[in-house]
């Protein structure tokens, strides 16, 4: 058995909308009104999840609800395909987008969503860095059979977790620090 590395560094874009119980929004309510701020500028606050006291909301990382999230198409982006603890593959975001050429270098999945706000809290995010490493174990590496999933979500270009063999890589770890947090309600 081989373990394969797909390693993302570079500038990730992250878009949770914050979607919970009716117990927990009515203490997430009280908590920002003792904080004497909305809801929507507390939860950005670290000290709100210090005095909320909910074991599965513990930070803005762990907000419950949909997440969009992935590498951005920026020119400082890089993907490394390490095998066995050796680097075999080297590619840029701007590889993976193959519209020009005649025959397609690698297998890529397009989805492609217009995301139309609907009510609620959003919290928008970019971090630069260890974007993420995946890993699986395979018998023997293919490049054919490695997967990239790439989203159009409204105007930007997002890489997300590749896949092997049609089987889902684990996530081990990122390192990445935060450059832009916003959080914004649509009424």
């Amino acid at each position: 058995m081989h373990l394969l590395k797909i390693n993302l560094h570079g500038e990730s874009w992250t878009l949770k909308k914050f979607e919970c119980s009716e117990d927990d929004l009515d203490e997430c309510l009280k908590v920002a009104g003792t904080m004497k701020v909305p809801l929507v500028k507390a939860v950005l606050d670290p000290f709100f999840y210090y005095y909320l006291k909910i074991p599965s909301i513990q930070s803005v990382e762990h907000l419950p609800g949909k997440k969009w999230t992935g590498l951005l198409n920026t020119p400082k982006n890089q993907i490394e395909i390490v095998l066995d603890g050796k680097k075999i593959k080297k590619l840029h975001f701007k590889d993976l987008n193959q519209e020009q050429l005649l025959f397609p270098l690698y297998n890529i999945h397009k989805t492609k969503i217009t995301e139309e706000y609907s009510p609620g809290i959003y919290v928008e995010q970019k971090a630069i860095g260890f974007i993420a490493s995946y890993e699986i174990k395979v018998d023997d590496f293919n490049i054919d059979e490695l997967q990239f999933h790439l989203l159009q979500f409204n105007n930007k270009q997002l890489l997300q977790k590749p896949s092997y063999q049609n089987k889902k890589v684990l996530f081990r770890k990122k390192e990445t620090l935060l450059i832009y947090q916003n959080s914004f309600e649509v009424l």
